[in-house]
């Protein structure tokens, strides 16, 4: 029988993964990120102007300034902003990232948009409440890992969970090995600089990359 922390949920389903390929300019969407956005999946072609039109017109600056930022630098980016479906309802959502350097250049930009409107939001916390309190006793390493991904992201501990389990998910790696993964990088080591935390989580996260 699958363990609790690896069965997905219905919130899960409204946590969309994208990976964008600087060099070819080329993007990737799961199939939670069409659905969020109306369509079904591959219904149309996953690009950035796509992107954009779904978000409020009053947060396509904001997006475009913390992309921009990613783009730049490759260091975790968030954001919230309102998302707009195909059929015009408005949804609150977070977009989570950071990108892969490749000699000096970012090459790759990956992460999540979340969508945290308020019935969905409370669902999500019921659910990550139980589940961690049905299995804190062996579950301390998910506890610190989510602490470091709010951290480093600056997003709020539901946010934080939920792309620790979708992570889980995208590299079939169970919950509490990847956090424990995350928890093993994240104390500096002797004579490294605290500015390689990034660098360390993102390769406990993304060991293949």
């Amino acid at each position: 029988m699958e363990e609790p922390d690896d069965a997905p949920d219905e919130a899960e389903a409204l946590t969309g993964v994208f990976l964008f390929r600087v060099p070819e300019s080329a993007w990737w969407w799961s199939d939670e990120m069409y659905r969020m956005l109306g369509y079904d999946p591959d219904e149309v072609t996953a690009t950035g102007d796509m992107l954009d039109r779904h978000v409020h017109p009053d947060d396509r600056k904001s997006i475009r300034r913390v992309w921009d930022q990613g783009l730049s630098t490759g260091l975790p980016f968030s954001t919230y902003y309102r998302l707009l479906t195909r059929d015009g309802e408005e949804r609150h959502a977070v977009l989570v990232g950071d990108g892969r350097v490749d000699d000096g250049s970012v090459v790759v930009l990956r992460g999540f948009v979340v969508d945290v409107t308020e019935p969905v939001q409370k669902q999500a916390q019921k659910s990550a409440d139980a589940d961690i309190a049905r299995a804190r006793a062996s579950q301390e390493d998910v506890d610190v890992a989510r602490g470091v991904l709010m951290a480093l992201y600056g997003v709020n501990e539901d946010v934080a969970l939920r792309v620790l389990r979708r992570h889980s998910q995208q590299t079939n790696v169970k919950l509490r090995a990847l956090a424990h993964a995350v928890v093993e990088a994240t104390p500096t080591p002797p004579g490294h600089g605290q500015h390689d935390l990034h660098q360390r989580i993102a390769q406990a996260l993304y060991p293949e990359a």
